[in-house]
């Protein structure tokens, strides 16, 4: 991780590498005092993952640099005083933080940053998930084999035989040679695994009520073989999936 350090002020450049060193001690640190000498640096190296800039430099203002670059990464903000904060904002601005700066204050600017890449990489992961999830999947039938759209799959469901079957919105109900771990991997985030048992699509839930002991009852249409329930421990990331 790289992260660009754009302070004129020596003792608050010192102060900032010092609490980088603390919070972030692998990551690479450049340092510069200037708006021309940012822009320069943008331009000749990849950007960093992170900069970190005091809005009035030596020359001018940081927001000067975005003007003439664009790095597309997050920027923590700092100033002595708070007239441009609305200025910050709106240049990938995710922190403004006065100066001097409080340890407290930067961990939290730091924390938040970690919370968007973290957002960030779970999107892409969904994305791609979806890119290489399978279109149809060979289920088994008396006569031989089937193929079945997983655009027509209401749910997966499992049995004590550890035979997993297929369910498709129209009823109709197919073995597969699949174990729901493996099907959970594949297929993209419209499926959820609701209990050992059953992973289910969106579509197929109908409704859903209390149970004893926290759990939920949900209904699914076609319906099931038996009732389905949702754990205690799966109850809010169930509502969660269901709400999009």
């Amino acid at each position: 991780m790289t992260i660009l350090i754009l302070e004129d002020e020596a003792p608050a450049r010192a102060r900032l590498q010092q609490l980088l060193a603390r919070h972030r001690p692998s990551a690479a640190i450049v340092a510069l005092p200037s708006v021309a000498q940012a822009i320069a640096w943008l331009v000749a190296y990849p950007p960093p993952e992170l900069i970190i800039a005091d809005i009035q430099l030596s020359d001018g203002l940081a927001f000067e640099i975005f003007r003439h670059t664009s790095p597309g990464c997050p920027v923590i903000f700092t100033a002595a005083h708070e007239q441009y904060v609305i200025d910050a904002m709106q240049r990938d601005g995710i922190a403004h933080l006065r100066k001097p700066l409080r340890e407290d204050d930067v961990a939290d600017a730091l924390a938040r940053c970690d919370r968007l890449d973290s957002q960030f990489a779970e999107r892409v992961r969904r994305l791609a998930q979806r890119f290489r999830a399978p279109h149809r999947l060979v289920a088994r039938r008396r006569s031989g084999f089937v193929v079945v759209s997983v655009a027509e799959v209401a749910y997966f469901a499992g049995d004590d035989d550890k035979r997993i079957d297929v369910v498709t919105h129209h009823a109709r109900r197919f073995a597969i040679d699949h174990t729901l771990g493996d099907l959970e991997g594949e297929l993209d985030v419209a499926f959820f695994r609701i209990n050992p048992r059953y992973l289910v699509h969106a579509t197929a839930v109908t409704g859903f009520r209390h149970a004893a002991k926290g759990k939920l009852l949900v209904e699914l249409q076609p319906p099931p073989r038996g009732q389905v329930e949702v754990g205690k421990e799966q109850t809010s990331r169930f509502r969660a999936w269901l709400a999009g």
